[in-house]
């Protein structure tokens, strides 16, 4: 563990030139790398792509450890906490950008919404010779537009970067992921998801979600486990272990620590809620997490 704590990046603690650096960033790897540094353990509040020409080493985004190659990109989604290990000879670009810049234009298609769309991004995509040339053409459009200073240019790069991220969605296999219903259940689903990233540290039964969304438990289960395959309860607590997972794994504090953090009463009750789940106790999976890695 390199810190006790995670660092938290949002676009205005980054040095850039942007004329829309609240919202939209573009850089090259090395500026990217130099200012994060190799040690942080970093969680953004916001989306960032990074298309890697080539680079050494490894990357962490969660609990996956991803082999840096030439022409990979990797996706980091909101809240993910990522590392670099031993990272060498990183060279590409980077795209760093908001919800509410992605959203700038909305066009009522639920493929390309930001809560939809984004929400099950592969973490990474290995390009082929067709596909790279493709993706980078993309990327090159977002370039030129970046640079200008003309008008109109806020817009014109939200619908070139819907491109790019429709285009990475493609190549990534993950087509499946683009049945979205806009029905009232579906609404609800989405609802519910949000509620538990903004409230899991605090509330971690079904319950409290109905009552906050007007409904029955055993509707809210019924309609949860109908879009997402499993329970409403399963869903939150895969939340909670989620952050727990980040928190042993990108932190140093101590399982009491993460226990209070995450809303337990005491590390008794958070060691049991996280073995039944992971079959190890926390320490025990941070240990293995760790040797893994090594």
């Amino acid at each position: 563990m390199s810190t006790d704590s995670i660092r938290i990046l949002t676009l205005n603690k980054l040095k850039s030139q942007s004329n829309i650096k609240s919202d939209f960033i573009m850089m090259n790897m090395e500026e990217f790398i130099g200012q994060l540094g190799t040690t942080d353990h970093l969680k953004n509040k916001f989306y960032a792509v990074l298309l890697l020409n080539e680079g050494k080493g490894s990357f962490a985004i969660d609990n996956n450890v991803f082999q840096l190659a030439s022409n990979m990109v990797f996706f980091i989604n909101y809240n993910q906490v990522y590392h670099f290990q031993d990272a060498e000879l990183c060279k590409g670009s980077v795209l760093l950008f908001t919800k509410s810049f992605y959203n700038h234009i909305y066009t009522g298609n639920k493929i390309i919404k930001s809560d939809t769309a984004l929400a099950k991004m592969s973490p990474f995509v290995r390009l082929k010779a067709e596909s790279r040339k493709d993706q980078w053409q993309s990327f090159e459009e977002i370039k030129r537009e970046y640079q200008s200073t003309k008008p109109l240019f806020r817009e014109i790069i939200c619908l070139l970067l819907k491109a790019f991220i429709l285009k990475y969605i493609r190549y990534s296999d993950t087509n499946t992921q683009l049945n979205i219903q806009s029905d009232r259940k579906k609404i609800l689903v989405n609802d519910f998801t949000n509620l538990v990233n903004l409230h899991f540290k605090e509330l971690k039964t079904t319950s409290h979600y109905a009552k906050k969304l007007n409904l029955t438990t055993n509707y809210l289960n019924s309609i949860v486990k109908e879009n997402l395959d499993i329970p409403a309860g399963k869903f939150i607590k895969n939340r909670v272990i989620l952050e727990a997972e980040r928190l042993l794994l990108h932190t140093s504090l101590s399982v009491t620590e993460i226990s209070y953090e995450l809303g337990f009463s005491d590390k008794s009750h958070f060691g049991k809620y996280f073995k039944t789940e992971k079959k190890y106790s926390p320490n025990q999976y941070r240990i293995i997490k760790s040797q893994n890695s090594d």
